[in-house]
């Protein structure tokens, strides 16, 4: 549960980004580069986790 709570705070940081009119078109593409970066990054270790967990349990 507290995974998905972190999600829908990584979403909701997504959506706010795009209210924000301040910063110019370059920093706000560096803005999703490196939310989606970390994003990627965090689904992939938690697939890891998961596969880690999973295999540690059949053993």
């Amino acid at each position: 549960m507290k995974y998905l709570f972190t999600l829908l705070c990584l979403f909701a940081t997504s959506a706010m980004a795009h209210e924000d009119h301040a910063l110019n078109d370059t920093f706000h593409i560096a803005y999703h580069i490196v939310f989606w970066s970390l994003f990627a990054l965090v689904a992939y270790k938690g697939v890891m986790w998961f596969k880690a967990k999973r295999q540690s349990k059949n053993k």
